[in-house]
């Protein structure tokens, strides 16, 4: 394969998804993943440096930064930004933003509370997060129309009661790896970004699934209800998974399951947004 060769796979493949938001494709889906899996061992050597516990403690206080990674995209999404600069909001661009905004405040409050001026550093990480959810959600309110005002209530409600259902049967089957709060969350999670797709496609319509697996599967069965039944076939083997054969690994343990939240919060909630300030 010569230079040119090279250049148009790179451009066919990677570029032009991100420029022209064009979706995933098989050979860029692949190729995050390596680079995820990749970043989850950067991710475990950057916290034993910083001598920081990975635990509940510490996703609790990056979780508001799940959401506001999900909300940057919508930034793009009503073209507020214009390119180059809005490049960096698109998917996958805008994890990596959103993991580099995360680091710096990580880092700050670290130092602050090593330097004696805060007693916890996961405190004001966990607001500072949540400032920049309000920035971001406020900018959108102001200088967009609420077009489906409503979505959010059915995405909240679906996702809810299909993971109500879940827990139930979970607890009567006394599958008490479905019953952890952590992994309740998860499954919620994914059940949120579920009914986020299934609301979009089946009952605003209008939209289109940009993920490979899912997009092969939705075409098969007609209807984007088959998510459920995906995410759940997925997810909970994953979970079992990983309580079986990483909980002696503590920091690994949580960096997967925080992975697993940001698999499910961030698309999400990028969708829902999506279905309040663009669809019309």
């Amino acid at each position: 394969m010569d230079s040119v060769d090279i250049g148009s796979f790179i451009a066919k493949y990677y570029i032009d998804p991100i420029i022209y938001n064009e979706g995933y494709n098989v050979v860029n889906t692949l190729t995050y993943a390596i680079i995820l899996a990749i970043s989850l061992f950067a991710i475990l050597k950057l916290m034993a440096l910083l001598r920081l516990k990975i635990d509940e403690r510490l996703i609790m206080a990056v979780a508001p930064f799940i959401i506001l990674g999900a909300s940057l995209r919508n930034l793009e999404d009503v073209h507020l930004l214009s390119p180059p600069l809005s490049y960096m909001f698109i998917t996958p661009l805008v994890y990596v933003l959103a993991f580099l905004i995360t680091l710096a405040v990580l880092l700050i409050c670290v130092y602050l509370e090593r330097a004696g001026r805060v007693g916890d550093y996961s405190k004001p990480l966990f607001w500072t997060g949540v400032a920049g959810v309000i920035v971001v959600w406020g900018t959108l309110l102001l200088t967009q129309p609420i077009r489906v005002w409503w979505a959010p209530i059915v995405v909240f409600a679906l996702a809810f009661t299909f993971t109500g259902v879940v827990y139930l049967i979970a607890r009567y089957l006394k599958l008490g790896f479905l019953t952890m709060p952590l992994n309740v969350a998860i499954l919620g999670a994914h059940m949120f970004d579920a009914s986020s797709t299934f609301t979009a496609i089946d009952i605003v319509t209008g939209f289109a699934e940009k993920h490979v697996v899912p997009v092969f599967f939705i075409d098969i069965f007609g209807s984007a209800f088959v998510m459920y039944a995906l995410k759940l076939a997925v997810f909970i083997p994953v979970i079992y998974l990983i309580e079986k054969y990483f909980i002696e690994d503590k920091d690994l343990y949580y960096v997967l399951k925080f992975v697993l939240l940001v698999l499910g919060f961030g698309p999400g909630i990028r969708n829902t947004l999506e279905l309040v300030f663009i669809h019309g």
